[in-house]
């Protein structure tokens, strides 16, 4: 009976022992994953939201560099093809899309901001577009953009039509002073 209870406490004593040693050596592993997951996590959730911008299938390239984001969109058909080889957006599809009512400012202006508004931990947005020879390029910092609307932040955020969209995005006039301030067209 005394050999039948010390094998038991020996063999529990040495699998309590080799659980732990499993358990910690999963505690390492996961704080390895939880120390390099957030940059990656922070990028992916970036990409998503790019890919949810106006043309959001062209956008060719996202990157991530502390708080700033920078987004490039393709710069021809060929790019677009390359990127989507499944679509079925034709040539002039593209083209007219980008030729009509100012999609271009509008994808610029509304996208650098909404990427703020989405994802908290981002600063600064650069949006580089190019078409047909011609660059066209935003960079909003979240300072200069409440200097520039007159409020702050979380004030935009939660106002979104009355205090960005509407005056800056849809509005013909707004949209002109808010890329002729963040914008440019090379």
């Amino acid at each position: 009976m005394k050999k039948t209870i010390i094998t038991v406490a020996v063999l529990s004593w040495i699998l309590v022992s080799c659980g732990n040693q499993t358990n910690e050596s999963k505690t390492d592993q996961t704080e390895k994953i939880e120390q390099e997951s957030p940059k990656d996590e922070k990028l992916s959730k970036l990409e998503i939201e790019a890919s949810r911008l106006r043309a959001g299938g062209s956008v060719k390239t996202v990157e991530l560099e502390g708080k700033s984001a920078r987004i490039i969109y393709v710069k021809n058909y060929e790019e677009y093809k390359k990127l989507n080889p499944q679509s079925g957006l034709t040539e002039s599809d593209l083209e007219g899309y980008w030729e009509s009512g100012d999609a271009i400012e509008k994808a610029l202006v509304d996208g650098s901001v909404r990427i703020m508004k989405k994802l908290d931990y981002i600063a600064t947005v650069s949006i580089i577009l190019p078409y047909k020879g011609t660059t066209y390029s935003i960079s909003v910092n979240k300072t200069a953009l409440e200097k520039f609307v007159g409020a702050d932040f979380p004030t935009i955020q939660n106002k979104w039509d009355e205090t960005f969209s509407n005056p800056y995005v849809y509005d013909d006039n707004g949209r002109k002073s808010f890329f002729d301030k963040f914008g440019k067209k090379e």
